[in-house]
C-alpha cells in the first residue's frame, strides 16, 4: 500500500475514496428522469403496441373527465326525477319523497321535481303546501300551459278560487280549449259561482276533448241535477247513473243520486239509492245516517228490518253500540234508540262512551225525569264528567228546578277556570240547546286562558255576537284578541272600528286604523275603518275628503258605503247619504250601526 500523496500547495491529504457528496451524486444519477426519458421514447418509436396503449389511455382519460364533468351530472338529474315518479307510481310515498328531495337539490331549476311534490303533497292532504310547489313549477316553466293548469287545479282543490283564475288568466285561449284539464277547472269554478250554463259548457268540452269519462261526465251530471227542465235532469241522473258501477266513482254518484232523491221527494229512488249505498265497500260511517233517513222515510218497514240488524250487529261492543246510537239521534229516531238502550247490560251503558250518547237519545226525546235521573247514576270518567252537569242542567232548567240548576252552573263555572277544553265544548253544547247565556259565561272563561283555546273560544264568541249583532260583545272580543295577537291586521282593524263604534279608546283606535291604512292603503276596509274613526271624533270633513276618490268602490264594500254615506250625512249630502246607506243588507250590520245610522240621517 503506498503512502498517500502529499500536496506542497495546499499541505491537505487527499484521499483516495470519494467524500459524501459525490456519493449522493452518484446515487441520483442512478434516478436521472432525463435518461428515462428518452428510454420511453425509444421504446414507443420502436413498439406499436406501446403507443396504441397510450392513446387508448389517453382517450379514456378524456372520456372519463367528460362522463364525470357532464354525463354523470345529466345522469343523476334524469334519475332522481325518475325514481321520484317510480315510486310515486308504486304507491311508496316516504321514498317518493326522498328522491324529489334529492333531485331539487341536483336539478333545483327544473320543473318536474316540484309537480311531483305537488303531487306528493295533494296526496297527503297539505292542500297549501300543494298549491306552493305547483306555482314554483309553473314559474319555473312559464311557457309550458300544463304547468299552470296543473298550479289552477291545486289552487282550486285548497279553494283558491282567486289564484285558479289569476293561474288560468297566464294560458292562452287557444290552449285553454284544447285542455280538457282547463276546462274542467273552468267548468267547477263557474259552479262555484252558481254559473251552471257556463260550467255545462266547460264540461261538455272537456267530455268531447276526453272521450266521455268519469272525471268529465260526473261533474257535469251534478250540474244538470240543478236544471229545472225535467228532460236536462234527466240526463243528469243517467249520466250519474251510467258510473254507479265504477268502482272509483261508484261512492259518489250513489250519494249524489241519493241527495238528489231526497231533495224531490222521490221515495222510490231514496230506497234504491239508500240501499246501494249502505252496501257499498266505500260506505263511510258518516253516509249511514243519510242512509238510515232515507230508508225511515221511504219504507218504514224496510227500516224496521235493517234497524233490527244493525241492534244485533252493534251490540258487540260499547263503541259499535253508541254508533248506532248516535246515528239514531242524528235522524230524529232517539225513541227507537232509548228503546234498544233498554235491551243493553246496565254496566254498560252507565260509563263512556255510552253514557254521553244514552244522556242525548233522552234530552232528544225531552224526558227531563229519566235525564235528571240518568246524571244522577253511574260513572261518567273523568273526560265526561263536565258533560254530566251539563246534562244535569238542561234537567233542572227544564222541570224548574232553579236551584239545583244554579249549582251545575257553579260547578261547570269552577271546572271551566281548569280545564279551558271542557268550557269551550261545554259552551257550545248548551249554545246548541239554546243556554246562550251559560254558554257565553264559559266560553268568557275559556277565553281568559292561554294559548290557542283562548283564541279559539274568542273565535266562537265573536260568531255569537255577530249573530246577535251585539256591538258591545264584538268590541270586547275583539280588543282581547288585540292583545293576544297585536300584529294581526286584520284583528286590529275590527278592534279599531268596534272601538270607534262603542266610544271606547278612541285614541289608540285611531292609531290602529292609521297605521293598518299605511300598510295597505289600497284596502278599502282599512280605508274605511280609518275614515269612520275621524267620523266618530267629529272630523266628519276630513273623513270624507279621504274616501271620496274612493266613492266608485263603495257599491261593492259594505264598509267602505258605512263610512262613506255617514260622511255625507255629516256634511249633510242627505238624499245621496240614504240612497248608499239604504243599500247596505240589514243583517250585515249590528245594531249599533243601524242606530248610528238613523241617529245621523235624523239630524
Amino acid at each position: 500500500m503506498k503512502p498517500p500523496r502529499h500536496d506542497p500547495n495546499t499541505e491537505r491529504t487527499v484521499a483516495p475514496f470519494p467524500n459524501r457528496l459525490q456519493r449522493l451524486r452518484t446515487r441520483l444519477e442512478v434516478f436521472n428522469l432525463r435518461d428515462y426519458w428518452w428510454k420511453s421514447l425509444d421504446v414507443f418509436e420502436s413498439s406499436r403496441a406501446a403507443r396504441i396503449s397510450l392513446y387508448l389511455t389517453a382517450c379514456a382519460v378524456v372520456i372519463g373527465g367528460m362522463l364525470w364533468f357532464w354525463a354523470y351530472p345529466w345522469w343523476n338529474k334524469r334519475n332522481a326525477v325518475k325514481m321520484a315518479r317510480e315510486w310515486l307510481a308504486a304507491g311508496r310515498y316516504k321514498n317518493a319523497v326522498e328522491a324529489v328531495q334529492q333531485a331539487m337539490i341536483v336539478a333545483p331549476e327544473n320543473p318536474e321535481p316540484w309537480q311531483i311534490a305537488a303531487e306528493l303533497a295533494r296526496l297527503g292532504g297539505q292542500k297549501e303546501k300543494a298549491v306552493e310547489y305547483a306555482h314554483h313549477a309553473a314559474n319555473l316553466a312559464p311557457e309550458d300551459s300544463e304547468l299552470l293548469i296543473a298550479w289552477a287545479a291545486a289552487a282550486l282543490r285548497a279553494d283558491m278560487t282567486d289564484e285558479a283564475s289569476r293561474a288560468l288568466d297566464r294560458v292562452t285561449a287557444d290552449e285553454r280549449a284544447k285542455s280538457s284539464a282547463a276546462q274542467r277547472v273552468l267548468g267547477e269554478l263557474a259552479r262555484r259561482q252558481f254559473r251552471f250554463t257556463a260550467a255545462e259548457g266547460h264540461f261538455e268540452a272537456a267530455a268531447r276533448l276526453d272521450g266521455r269519462v268519469a272525471i268529465d261526465e260526473v261533474p257535469l251530471g251534478l250540474i244538470l241535477l240543478n236544471a229545472k227542465d225535467p228532460a236536462v235532469r234527466q240526463r243528469g241522473t243517467n249520466l250519474l247513473i251510467k258510473w254507479t258501477a265504477d268502482r272509483d266513482w261508484s261512492v259518489v254518484t250513489m250519494r249524489a243520486l241519493l241527495a238528489d232523491a231526497q231533495t224531490r221527494d222521490d221515495r222510490a229512488a231514496m230506497l234504491k239509492w239508500a240501499e246501494a249505498l249502505r252496501l257499498n265497500p266505500g260506505c263511510t260511517v258518516s253516509d249511514m245516517p243519510t242512509c238510515l233517513q232515507a230508508l225511515s222515510k221511504a219504507d218504514e218497514k224496510r227500516f224496521a228490518e235493517v234497524l233490527s240488524a244493525l241492534e244485533r250487529d252493534h251490540a258487540t261492543s260499547p263503541d259499535a253500540a253508541v254508533q248506532l246510537l248516535s246515528w239514531l239521534n242524528q235522524i230524529g229516531r232517539s225513541a227507537e234508540a232509548v228503546k234498544w238502550m233498554q235491551s243493553l247490560p246496565e254496566a254498560g251503558m252507565r260509563r263512556p262512551p255510552l253514557v254521553v250518547e244514552g244522556a242525548e237519545a233522552l234530552r232528544l226525546t225531552a224526558d227531563w225525569p229519566a235525564l235528571q235521573a240518568w246524571t244522577k247514576e253511574g260513572n261518567w270518567g273523568p273526560d265526561a264528567e263536565f258533560l254530566r252537569w251539563a246534562y244535569g242542567l238542561q234537567a233542572a232548567r227544564m222541570l224548574g228546578n232553579e236551584a239545583l240548576a244554579e249549582d251545575l252552573l257553579r260547578t261547570l263555572r269552577s271546572h271551566a277556570q281548569l280545564n279551558g277544553v271542557h268550557a269551550l265544548f261545554a259552551g257550545s253544547t248548551l249554545y246548541g240547546w239554546g243556554r246562550l247565556s251559560e254558554a257565553e259565561t264559559l266560553w268568557w272563561i275559556a277565553a281568559a286562558q292561554e294559548g290557542k283555546i283562548a283564541v279559539d273560544a274568542l273565535g266562537t264568541l265573536a260568531r255569537h255576537y255577530q249573530v246577535q249583532r251585539d256591538a258591545e260583545g264584538l268590541y270586547r272580543v275583539f280588543r282581547q284578541l288585540h292583545l293576544l295577537r297585536p300584529q294581526d291586521a286584520g284583528v286590529g282593524n275590527n278592534f279599531a272600528f268596534y272601538a270607534a263604534l262603542t266610544g271606547r279608546e278612541q285614541r289608540l283606535a285611531e292609531q290602529v286604523a292609521r297605521a293598518n291604512l299605511a300598510l295597505e292603503p289600497h284596502n278599502p276596509v282599512y280605508l274605511a275603518t280609518y275614515a269612520f274613526n275621524l267620523f266618530m271624533q267629529n272630523r266628519t270633513d276630513e273623513s270624507l275628503a279621504l274616501l271620496k276618490p274612493r266613492a266608485a268602490e263603495a257599491a261593492g264594500s259594505p264598509p267602505l258605503s258605512f263610512a262613506y254615506g255617514l260622511a255625507l250625512a255629516g256634511t249633510k249630502h242627505e238624499s245621496e247619504a240614504r240612497r248608499i246607506l239604504a243599500a247596505i243588507p240589514s243583517n250585515s250590520l249590528t245594531l249599533r250601526e243601524a242606530e248610528l245610522i238613523k241617529s245621523t240621517l235624523a239630524d
